[in-house]
């Protein structure tokens, strides 16, 4: 059950979230998403109201990265001032204790947390694809045409583990059209035994959902017998089929999008991979962005514990450093964000590392602040 401590606590903290939160979503829309919408403005016919609705409809997913640095804000301010006005002193001498304080602060970073999974989870998904169809349509008078450079597929024969199977081809596609399903500039090289047995180059492809056979027009294939390149012999094409699976359209179609995909939705597509025992290059990324959802928003419970023995002033002090730290640990968690984000898209570490190291890190540095400042001899 709340207490009237609990009760008083989580109350101071809205006002200085709100203050945190808005101040720090404004100045990102204002360093990003206005600039952007009134250069769409400048370049196209667009009316004002489309601007506007672009820029609310891009808040949501800012908001998932701001929520964190208001409850931080909040929890500091908080504390700050209960100490400034001695509460805290007047609690311990009650024979409250500053952990026993520091519980309706995390509590308000666990209401943080929920709001922040739910925009992540359940309004982001919604609106980032009706602000692309929104923002297109504008500058091209088109319909959203979503695009895909650079993919790669690897296909594998049937194994128990994913990517432990013999290659059986691997597809680089220089640019995919999900909507109208066409790839362009398509390299194929199909493996037997371990070597190279042939080579399809073509120009665009397209997948034959009825013969389940892909497509390749006006192209070249190189036969290589025996994997000896000097018996090559070649022969181009204007249109010919290779027998494909059903998985490289799925994958395709929905890795396109996964950016703007919810958790269970990108835990299907890792698992996808997983059936059909292909990989393909933005696994890892798929990987990373599911521990992500969850470690972004839990985030909001580490930054109260972190902020809460920062804003508790030491006795007689007419300095508060805790400013400063709060500055410095909030650059810190959102550097080591995006360094670990890249070691782990790039496979250098674990990906469930990467994403919840931060979390880790500035968890355990709250927790040795908060049991250093909870001692009486402090």
């Amino acid at each position: 059950m709340f207490k009237i401590l609990d009760r008083y606590i989580i109350s101071e903290c809205w006002l200085p979230f709100i203050a945190g939160c808005g101040i720090v979503t404004g100045v990102w829309l204002g360093a990003d998403q206005i600039r952007d919408a009134f250069k769409l403005l400048a370049n196209s016919n667009a009316d004002f109201s489309i601007a506007l609705s672009i820029i609310f409809l891009r808040l949501p997913e800012v908001l998932v990265y701001t929520i964190p640095v208001g409850t931080f804000w909040a929890c500091f301010l908080v504390f700050n001032r209960l100490s400034n006005d001695s509460e805290l002193i007047a609690m311990r001498a009650g024979g409250i204790s500053l952990v026993r304080c520091a519980i309706p602060a995390m509590g308000f970073g666990l209401i943080m947390c929920l709001m922040s999974f739910f925009i992540s989870e359940i309004v982001v998904p919604w609106t980032q694809p009706l602000a692309k169809r929104i923002e297109f349509a504008a500058t091209h008078s088109a319909q959203f045409d979503p695009k895909m450079k650079n993919f790669i597929y690897f296909e594998r024969t049937t194994e128990k583990r994913i990517g432990k199977g013999k290659l059986k081809r691997v597809l680089y596609v220089e640019r995919f059209f999900s909507e109208s399903n066409l790839l362009k500039n398509v390299m194929i090289i199909d493996f037997e035994n371990d070597q190279a047995n042939k080579l399809h180059f073509a120009q665009t492809a397209k997948w034959n959902a009825r013969t389940g056979e892909l497509l390749l027009n006006n192209g070249l294939t190189y036969e290589i017998p025996n994997g000896e390149v000097e018996n090559t012999h070649i022969a181009s094409f204007k249109s010919i089929g290779i027998p494909a699976g059903k998985s490289m359209k799925d994958l395709t179609t929905n890795l396109s999008k996964y950016k703007d995909s919810n958790l269970w939705d990108i835990y299907k597509l890792i698992k996808n991979h997983e059936i059909l025992k292909i990989e393909t290059e933005n696994l890892p990324k798929l990987k990373l962005k599911f521990h992500e959802k969850i470690a972004y928003p839990f985030s909001c419970i580490v930054l109260a514990l972190t902020a809460t023995p920062l804003g508790v002033l030491a006795r007689r002090s007419r300095t508060n450093w805790g400013y400063v730290q709060t500055g410095l640990l909030i650059f810190m968690y959102y550097a080591s964000q995006s360094s670990f984000s890249s070691f782990g898209e790039s496979g250098k570490i674990p990906v469930m590392l990467a994403a919840w190291l931060p979390n880790l890190i500035l968890g355990l540095i709250g927790a040795i602040s908060l049991y250093r400042k909870s001692r009486f001899s402090n």
